[in-house]
């Protein structure tokens, strides 16, 4: 005796829900998010520049993954790229002003404040009159 049924479609062997792999990519965002997070402070943005370089191209690679057919979520490679591409615009600006603000202290008498500072070696007397000098040249009252 045959049964009227037939199974129901989409279960059989050939329908399995592929499995999402993308290591890269994946790695590629995480890289990007953290980069992006320290990017936007003013000490870590040298470091989130590193590592939102380290995460283009890993984000670049997990694309290309996708398109070799080796990997399925693309989404994710893309995300990373574009988050990525503003965390490094973000870094570099930031880079630039602390790299031009590092650079007017030093040629506007920074490096001889900084002097005079480890000279007082802690005598609080001695460092207020280090910022007494620095105010004087600066002219400040």
């Amino acid at each position: 005796m045959s049964s009227e049924y037939a199974p129901p479609p989409g279960y059989g062997e050939h329908d399995r829900p592929v499995a999402v792999k993308n290591g890269a990519g994946v790695a590629g965002l995480v890289l990007a998010i953290v980069a992006l997070v320290l990017c936007l402070t003013v000490v870590g943005g040298p470091l989130g520049l590193v590592l939102a370089i380290i995460g283009l191209v890993l984000s670049i690679v997990g694309f290309r993954r996708v398109g070799r057919r080796r990997a399925t979520n693309k989404g994710v490679a893309v995300t990373g790229l574009v988050i990525n591409v503003v965390a490094l615009i973000a870094g570099a600006v930031i880079t630039a002003f602390l790299a031009a603000g590092l650079a007017y202290a030093l040629n506007n008498g920074g490096s001889e404040a900084w002097n005079c500072f480890l000279d007082a070696n802690g005598d609080q007397a001695a460092v207020q009159q280090c910022v007494d000098d620095l105010n004087a040249r600066a002219g400040v009252q």
